[in-house]
C-alpha cells in the first residue's frame, strides 16, 4: 500500500500525522514520498536505511553546511516536469513554457548532481531506479536551449536560432505600414513554430534520460528529508531481523516531543516479540494503547524505508500491519461500536487464515460488551492468533485465563505519595510504564487507587473498596 492510500483511511495509529513532518522540498520528491510502497523486500529496505545513514553523516559535518543549503534551495526550485518529458518522448511539439521547464530543470539538476557527487566523492547513492544519464547530457540540453550562452534559466525563441528570424524581427521594428507589419509578424510566427518543432525533435533523444534524472533528483530530495526527519525525532537505523523483533527504548515520536517541549520526561520501553500473541494488561493511563500505536508506527516507518523511534531496533518484516482501536472504530452505515469492531476482527482473521505474516495490534478487544462474553472473545482471539503463529498484541482489562504470553504495565511506583486531589500530571509521573512478564491470571486492581488519588467522591471510593 502506498503512503497516499493510507491518507484515505482513518489515522488510527498516528502514522499519517507523523509523516507530515517529513519536509520534502521538490514537487517530484513529494510525489515520490506519497507513492512510496510498503516494502517487504529485505534488500530494498536495507538500501533505504543505508542511504539515509549516508545523508545523516553528511548533515553531521559542518563543512557541508553551505553545499547542503544550496541543495535545499535547488530542490525547492525544481518543478515536477514529468508530464512535459512524457509529452516530449511521445513527439509532442513543446511550447515556450515547456521548453523553459526543460531548460530550468537542466540547470538545477546539473547543479544538484554536481554537489552530490562532490559530497559523496564522485559516487551517487545506490537506488532502485536506473541511473541512465550523465552531467554532459545536461550540458548538451542547455546548449540547445541557450544558443546565446546567457547562462540564465529563462527561455524564448532566440534570434540566434535563425538568421531569417533575426532579419524579420529587425524589419518588424522598422515597419509602420499595418499591412506590411502583419505580413512580417505572420512569417515570424511561422519560423518560431518551425524552431519549436526542431528543438522538440532534437530534445526528444534526451527525454528518457531526463525522466530518469528527475526520479533521481526526487529520490535524493526524499533521502535528505528522511535524514532530517530521523534527526528531528532522534530515531535509529533499524536492522532486519529474521524472526524476533527487538526494540530498545522504543518511543512514540510526537508524544515524546510534545512532553519534552513542556518540560516533562517520556519513559521509553524495551520490548521483544516473535511469531506469537501477547496479552498486555495494566492500569488505566498505563500507556497500553500508546504502545500499540507506537509499534504500528515503527513497523510502518521501517517498511516505508525510514529510521524508527528507538535507540536500537531489530525488526522482522511483515506483509501487513492490521490494527483495531476500539476508541476510533469507523462506525459507518449505522454500525454500533461493537459491531464495527467485530467486522474489523473478522477481516483480521480472514487475512491471517491465508497469510499469517502480519503484525496484529488489537486494543481493548470487546470492551463494549459484558465482561463474561468480552473475556471469552479475547480468549478465542488469542487462541486463533496462537494457532496461526501471528506476531500480535491484545490489550485488555478483563480477567483472562490463557497460556499465551502475558505482559503487564508495571504500574504505580511504591514511593507514590498518598493523598487526594492530585493532578493528572503527577499521577502520570508516578506510573512506571515498563512492561514486565505477568504470571497472574487476573487484571491489575489499581483503578480505585487512582480514582482516590484524583480526589473522586469518598462515598464512591469507600463503597467500591467494600465490594472488592
Amino acid at each position: 500500500m502506498k503512503i497516499f492510500e493510507l491518507k484515505r483511511m482513518a489515522d488510527y495509529c498516528g502514522f499519517v500525522s507523523l509523516i507530515q513532518h517529513v519536509e520534502v522540498r521538490s514537487a517530484a520528491g513529494r510525489k515520490l514520498l506519497q507513492n512510496t510502497d510498503f516494502c517487504v523486500d529485505p534488500s530494498t529496505i536495507s538500501l533505504e536505511h543505508t542511504n539515509t545513514q549516508r545523508v545523516i553523516s553528511l548533515l553531521g559535518d559542518d563543512a557541508n553546511k553551505k553545499s547542503i543549503n544550496t541543495l535545499y534551495q535547488l530542490f525547492s526550485d525544481t518543478k515536477d516536469i514529468e508530464n512535459t518529458l512524457l509529452g516530449l518522448r511521445n513527439s509532442k511539439i513543446m511550447n515556450d513554457i515547456e521548453l523553459f521547464e526543460i531548460k530550468l530543470f537542466a540547470f538545477n539538476a546539473k547543479k544538484i548532481l554536481e554537489i552530490i557527487l562532490q559530497l559523496l566523492d564522485n559516487k551517487l547513492f545506490d537506488c532502485n531506479c536506473e541511473i541512465d544519464f550523465a552531467i554532459s547530457d545536461f550540458d548538451e540540453v542547455i546548449k540547445i536551449l541557450d544558443p546565446e550562452n546567457t547562462c540564465v534559466p529563462t527561455f524564448y525563441i532566440y534570434s540566434a536560432y535563425s538568421k531569417t528570424l533575426q532579419s524579420l524581427r529587425e524589419q518588424e521594428l522598422q515597419k509602420k505600414n499595418d499591412h506590411e507589419l502583419s505580413v512580417i509578424q505572420v512569417r515570424i510566427f511561422e519560423i518560431e513554430q518551425q524552431i519549436r518543432e526542431e528543438l522538440s525533435r532534437r530534445l526528444k533523444q534526451y527525454s528518457a534520460k531526463f525522466l530518469n534524472a528527475l526520479k533521481t533528483v526526487a529520490y535524493i530530495d526524499l533521502l535528505f528529508a528522511k535524514a532530517e526527519f530521523a534527526l528531528e525525532f532522534d530515531m535509529c537505523k533499524p536492522e532486519i531481523a529474521t524472526d524476533t523483533t527487538d526494540y530498545k527504548a522504543i518511543f512514540n515520536p510526537e508524544v515524546k516531543q510534545s512532553l519534552e517541549k513542556s518540560g516533562r520526561r517520556y519513559q521509553c520501553i524495551d520490548i521483544v516479540f516473535g511469531h506469537f500473541p501477547t496479552l498486555i494488561t495494566g492500569i488505566n493511563m498505563g500507556g497500553k494503547t500508546l504502545m500499540l500505536k507506537t509499534l504500528a508506527i515503527s513497523q510502518l516507518l521501517f517498511q516505508y524505508g525510514f529510521y524508527v523511534p528507538a535507540t536500537e531496533a531489530n525488526i522482522a518484516i511483515v506483509d501487513d500491519v492490521m490494527c483495531s482501536f476500539t476508541d476510533e472504530q469507523d462506525q459507518m452505515q449505522g454500525l454500533s461500536s461493537f459491531a464495527s469492531e467485530m467486522k474489523r476482527i473478522d477481516e483480521i482473521i480472514s487475512t491471517i487464515d491465508t497469510n499469517p505474516r502480519v503484525l496484529v495490534l488489537i486494543d481493548e478487544l470487546a470492551r463494549t460488551t459484558n465482561p463474561k462474553e468480552g473475556a471469552a472473545i479475547v480468549s478465542a482471539m488469542l487462541d486463533i492468533l496462537r494457532e496461526r503463529e501471528v506476531s500480535s498484541f491484545i490489550t485488555t482489562h478483563y480477567d483472562i485465563e490463557t497460556s499465551c504470553r502475558r505482559l503487564r504495565v508495571k504500574g504505580l511506583k511504591d514511593e507514590v505519595m498518598a493523598g487526594n486531589n492530585l493532578n493528572i500530571m503527577y499521577i502520570q509521573k508516578a506510573i512506571d510504564y515498563n512492561l514486565i512478564d505477568d504470571v497472574s491470571l487476573g487484571a491489575p486492581n489499581e483503578a480505585i487507587r487512582i480514582a482516590e488519588m484524583l480526589g473522586i467522591n469518598k462515598r464512591l471510593i469507600e463503597r467500591a473498596k467494600s465490594l472488592i
